[in-house]
């Protein structure tokens, strides 16, 4: 029983992990994220990091929602419902989001989940992201997270043989299980490799009767162009699929790109400014691909979702894995036998976590 609870308890935390990680790559907050403004204090400060329930996108008065507020996500309450969706506001906030019509009511659609409260407050953890927003990037996230893993497989699956001539521990290591935490490795490092050359550009501009005075103004009902550029930083090449995420964007000049190493592109997107004055915010998604699939299988598999040829990719990538150990012809040798001079403090760490 208590090993079923140390496996859950660490499919939890790899689920939790990953989520977020994942989320912060595809520009939506999922299990957690955190404070980068003053508007929620004293009930959250900026640089907290909080918890969220993804499940939950209906809310009552007085729930802490996340939301997607003019194209941004966004932590306030709840202080209304109306028949077109939410209004809310900042704790620290003095008028609701949508005062004076600064923005429509938050449609269930935009919420991408409730606040965790515990005893009428949030769950929360102090400043910590503050830290992971300046300190960690996403890339340097995910490496963590996934020798995280392989060093908690390592941690239960090490097995530990007592010498009986000597009385000496050793924790011996099989070509097997050495060969899986390798290929394990591979495929998040595999992984890394895809989701950090994702992005998201926000496309920031102004409708007002003075349109043109000034750059990113522009007239209600005109159509605007802007550029972006599309940039391989890898020392491989990538194929790039562009998507608008706004019904204001008309068109974009390229929608698919074959970049090489290190080489970036100009793409034009065309915007038509909406007939009421506000500030906008317009999101073009980018997903980026490594070619080591017939490209138009990458084409058809995006087709039917964006994580297809992912899944198709790291699935390749695991049979050629197999195969491979299987050619090999090696199993169960040992291929590391290891002292264990610390085991006695690792089965304190053990007895103090787990109760045993």
């Amino acid at each position: 029983m208590k090993k079923l609870i140390e496996y859950l308890l660490i499919l939890t935390i790899s689920v939790i992990v990953l989520g977020s990680i994942l989320g912060a790559l595809l520009d939506r907050p999922i299990f957690m994220s955190y404070i980068y403004s003053d508007s929620m204090t004293p009930t959250l400060n900026k640089g907290d990091l909080f918890f969220i329930n993804p499940f939950s996108k209906s809310a009552d008065v007085g729930d802490v929602i996340v939301f997607n507020l003019r194209g941004r996500w966004t932590v306030h309450r709840v202080v209304g419902i109306v028949e077109r969706g939410y209004i809310t506001k900042g704790d620290n906030n003095v008028a609701t989001d949508q005062q004076e019509g600064r923005a429509p009511p938050v449609s269930r659609g935009n919420v991408a989940g409730k606040v965790i409260m515990v005893g009428g407050s949030p769950l929360r953890i102090p400043r910590i992201g503050a830290y992971l927003q300046k300190g960690v990037s996403a890339q340097t996230k995910i490496i963590l997270a996934g020798l995280l893993i392989v060093i908690g497989a390592l941690a239960f699956t090490g097995e530990e043989k007592t010498h009986r001539k000597k009385k000496k521990k050793f924790i011996k290591v099989k070509f097997k299980t050495l060969y899986i935490l390798a290929s394990a490795l591979l495929l998040v490092m595999l992984s890394v490799s895809i989701f950090v050359s994702w992005q998201v550009f926000s496309i920031e501009y102004a409708v007002t009767s003075a349109g043109g005075q000034r750059e990113g103004w522009y007239l209600p009902g005109s159509t605007f162009e802007r550029e972006i550029i599309i940039k391989n930083g890898n020392f491989y090449p990538m194929i790039y699929y562009l998507e608008p995420e706004s019904s204001r964007i008309a068109e974009i000049s390229e929608t698919r790109l074959e970049l090489g190493s290190q080489e970036e592109k100009s793409v034009k997107v065309t915007i038509n400014a909406p007939k009421e004055t506000s500030l906008f915010a317009d999101k073009v998604k980018v997903n980026a691909y490594i070619p080591v699939l017939p490209k138009s299988l990458i084409d058809w598999l995006y087709k039917i979702n964006s994580f297809a040829p992912i899944f198709a990719i790291l699935f390749e990538t695991s049979v050629f894995l197999g195969v491979l150990y299987f050619i090999s012809g090696i199993g169960n040798e040992d291929i590391l036998k290891i002292r264990n001079r610390r085991s006695m403090l690792l089965r304190q760490i053990k007895m103090e976590v787990f109760g045993r």
